[in-house]
């Protein structure tokens, strides 16, 4: 039962919000470049988007094609357990013949980051970085988070980089979600070129986003007027996050679920909305939301995963240059273990449904 609930929240508090934001923000794609074109500082912002642009070319390989492994690297298949690689060491290899595949497991050894990657002889080629974004409070922080961290970063200081990257890339996948207990950005693709990009684009969003506070009041809550022109009109809150945890919690079943969870798990991370509660989402500030990256999307707090046929050791390399900046801390834990509670009677009023 748990896990079904837990199934249904992700999907209505992810999901179905990111490909709204998708189709939302690019529709205004055409209409923004020509108000910037205007001005010296947006000329400066659409010079940045096109270097974004051309760190993800269309053509530069043939669709499909896999890069070919530099023969003084060893092959995924090649590997044994205790094998050192680009900082990385490999803890155990396990051969699952029923679906011709090797999973090979690696740890970091400076940072402590885990990586998990499926050796298997199948083009579409999938990476994803997650990290434990267990919560204390309702406030949606690590939900917040997932939505600014998108807003660009050092590399790439532009508006939602995530989102150029959709019509510049030959990716068969790409998303970004918030659950219960963790936050995971994974993509897919079959064009090794587009993945180095993707990868690239995706490590720099986690580890060094810009985390500007005009993306934080964007993406979680601000105060506007019910009518920006009328100075004396009412004041009410707004906010991406904020409208999409409403409509969650203005559906009865979602409502439930989340209530349900609440009342059977109290005294562990389930006992509060990762996604955020709209009465307690206000609470945030941008300073918690910072503390929040800081200490949560860390490498020691990292899960990275990669599967198919393209050579890992050029990813290791990759990502190994970006986390060995880091030093290991011991990521923030919550408490797990539910508080034993006998029978109760639980009310909840929640929204009609017609």
């Amino acid at each position: 039962m748990q896990g079904a609930i837990k199934g249904a929240r992700i999907l209505t508090a992810a999901s179905r919000p990111t490909a709204r934001a998708v189709f939302g923000r690019a529709s205004r794609a055409a209409y923004t470049t020509s108000l910037l074109s205007h001005t010296a500082a947006g000329r400066q912002l659409l010079h940045s988007r096109r270097q974004l642009s051309t760190a993800a070319p269309l053509a530069q390989q043939a669709h499909g094609a896999a890069a070919t492994p530099s023969s003084s690297e060893p092959s995924a298949s090649s590997l044994v357990s205790g094998q050192e690689l680009h900082g990385f060491v490999v803890e155990d290899i396990q051969t699952v013949s029923e679906l011709k595949l090797k999973a090979i497991r690696l740890r970091h050894q400076k940072t402590g980051a885990e990586w998990l990657h499926i050796d298997r002889d199948d083009s579409n080629n999938v990476f994803s970085i997650g990290f434990n974004t267990s919560v204390s409070d309702s406030t949606g922080v690590p939900h917040i988070l997932e939505h600014t961290t998108l807003c660009g970063s050092s590399k790439y200081p532009v508006r939602d980089p995530f989102f150029k990257m959709l019509n510049r890339s030959m990716s068969t996948f790409m998303n970004a979600w918030t659950a219960h207990d963790y936050t995971q950005y994974p993509f897919s693709t079959q064009n090794a070129k587009d993945y180095e990009n993707l990868q690239n684009v995706y490590l720099d969003a986690v580890f060094q986003p810009s985390l500007r506070e005009v993306d934080f009041r964007q993406e979680g809550w601000r105060l506007e007027r019910s009518d920006p022109a009328d100075t004396s009109s009412s004041w009410q809150f707004k906010g991406v996050v904020y409208n999409e945890m409403k409509g969650a919690f203005s559906d009865a079943g979602s409502l439930f679920a989340t209530r349900a969870e609440q009342q059977m798990f109290p005294g562990t991370t389930y006992q509060y909305v990762s996604g955020g509660d709209p009465a307690f989402i206000p609470d945030l500030t941008h300073a918690q939301l910072v503390e929040f990256h800081r200490t949560r999307y860390h490498p020691s707090n990292a899960r990275i995963y990669s599967y198919g046929n393209f050579p890992l050791a050029p990813q290791l390399e990759r990502v190994g240059e970006v986390i060995s900046t880091h030093e290991r801390i011991a990521p923030a834990t919550v408490p797990m273990d539910v508080k034993p509670f006998g029978e109760k009677l639980v009310t909840e009023f929640g929204p009609v449904e017609s």
